[in-house]
C-alpha cells in the first residue's frame, strides 16, 4: 500500500505540480503542428499522423501518448502532375521567384489552413484526452520568405481513476475517481524558407484552474507552455542534407529546457539523427518515406537523468491530396 501511495505522489507531481503537464514527443521535429497551430496548411497536401508512445518502459504506472493529427490547406487549386512522375525537390509554396513581376501576385497569394488534434495520454491513475481544432493564415513576405500565424482551440478532459489506487485508509477521499473539462487554447506564429524555419508558440494559454468535479477546491492549474523552435538545411550534396534544429520548452515558473538535434536527409527518403534533451534523455531518431502517400518514424530515448529508464515513439505519415507526388515537405523537410 505504501508503494502505492508512493506512486500516485510521484505520478500526481508532473501532472498537477509545476512540472510539465502536456504530453512529450520526440520526433516533433517531423510534426511541427503538435507544438505550433500556424503550421496548419504549410504543404500542399493534406497531412496526417498518428503516433504511439510509451515512455519509461518497464515502469509500472508509466506515461502512454496516442495521437492522430491532420491537417490541410483550405481552398487549394488542383495542380497538375504527369502520370507516375515524382518530384523529389518541389518547390512547393517555396518556390523560387516567378521572373516576370505578372504573374508574382498568383503564384504567392496567401493561404489558409485548418486542423484537427485528437490526443490520448495516460500517467498511471490520470488521464488526459483532448480534441482541438485550428486555423492558420500564410502569407508572403519576401520572395522566398512567408510567415504565418496560427490559433488552436478545443476541449481537454482531466480524470483521476482513485479507485485503482490502494491507501492505508480505505475511506480516504482521494480513492474516488474524479474527472473536468475544460477549455484550451493555443497560439503560435512561424517563420519559413526553403532553407529554414522559426517558430514560437504558447499552449494552455487560458491558465484555468482545475478543479474535479466533487472537490471543495483547486486540484491543480493548467499552465501556460512556451515554445522556440528553428531549424537549418544543410545541403552537403545533391542528395544529401543536414538539418540541425533547437526546441527551447518553458513553463512558468521552472527554468527553460533545451533540445538540441541533428538530422541526416538522404535522397529525399531516408533519414536519421540523435536529439539530446537537457539533462533528461537521448534519442535515436529514424524515418523512411515509403512513397508520396506513406512515411515511418521511430524514435529511441535512453534516460541520462536519475529516472534512467528508455522510451520509444512511433509515427505513421499519410499524404493525401499529394497531386505533386512529393517526398519531402517544401517547408518543413
Amino acid at each position: 500500500m505504501l508503494k502505492a501511495i508512493l506512486l500516485a505522489s510521484f505520478i500526481a507531481a508532473p501532472l498537477f505540480g509545476f512540472a510539465q503537464q502536456k504530453p512529450q514527443y520526440s520526433q516533433y521535429m517531423i510534426n511541427n503542428f503538435l507544438l505550433n497551430p500556424a503550421i496548419a496548411g504549410i504543404e500542399d497536401y493534406t497531412d496526417i499522423k498518428l503516433s504511439a508512445r510509451n515512455q519509461w518502459v518497464g515502469v509500472e504506472g508509466a506515461p502512454t501518448t496516442f495521437y492522430l493529427s491532420a491537417h490541410t490547406r483550405l481552398a487549394k487549386k488542383n495542380i497538375a502532375a504527369s502520370p507516375g512522375s515524382v518530384e523529389t525537390r518541389t518547390p512547393g509554396f517555396a518556390a523560387e521567384r516567378e521572373k516576370r513581376s505578372i504573374y508574382r501576385n498568383e503564384r504567392y497569394k496567401p493561404r489558409h489552413g485548418a486542423g484537427l488534434t485528437l490526443l490520448h495520454d495516460k500517467l498511471g491513475p490520470f488521464e488526459r484526452k483532448e480534441a482541438t481544432f485550428t486555423y492558420a493564415y500564410h502569407t508572403p513576405l519576401t520572395g522566398n520568405l512567408k510567415g504565418a500565424a496560427g490559433v488552436s482551440a478545443g476541449l481537454t478532459q482531466m480524470k483521476v481513476a482513485g479507485s485503482s489506487l490502494s491507501f492505508v485508509d480505505p475511506n480516504d477521499a482521494a480513492g474516488t475517481d474524479r474527472s473536468t473539462w475544460r477549455p484550451n487554447l493555443s497560439g503560435g506564429l512561424w517563420l519559413y524558407s526553403s532553407t529554414f524555419y522559426a517558430g514560437v508558440s504558447a499552449s494552455e494559454v487560458l491558465g484555468n484552474a482545475v478543479a474535479f468535479s466533487g472537490d471543495a477546491g483547486e486540484a491543480g492549474e493548467a499552465r501556460s507552455h512556451y515554445f522556440f523552435t528553428g531549424a537549418y538545411k544543410v545541403a552537403a550534396s545533391e542528395r544529401l542534407a543536414f538539418i540541425p534544429s533547437v526546441m527551447v520548452k518553458w513553463l512558468r515558473p521552472l527554468p527553460a529546457s533545451v533540445d538540441y538535434n541533428l538530422r541526416a536527409l538522404y535522397n529525399n527518403r531516408i533519414w536519421a539523427g540523435v536529439s539530446y534533451r537537457q539533462h533528461d534523455s537521448v534519442a535515436f531518431l529514424a524515418g523512411l518515406t515509403l512513397n508520396h502517400i506513406y512515411e515511418l518514424g521511430y524514435a529511441y530515448d535512453t534516460g541520462v537523468s536519475s529516472m534512467g529508464a528508455s522510451s520509444y515513439e512511433v509515427v505513421l505519415g499519410v499524404r493525401l491530396y499529394n497531386k505533386r507526388r512529393i517526398l519531402s515537405p517544401s517547408n518543413l523537410w
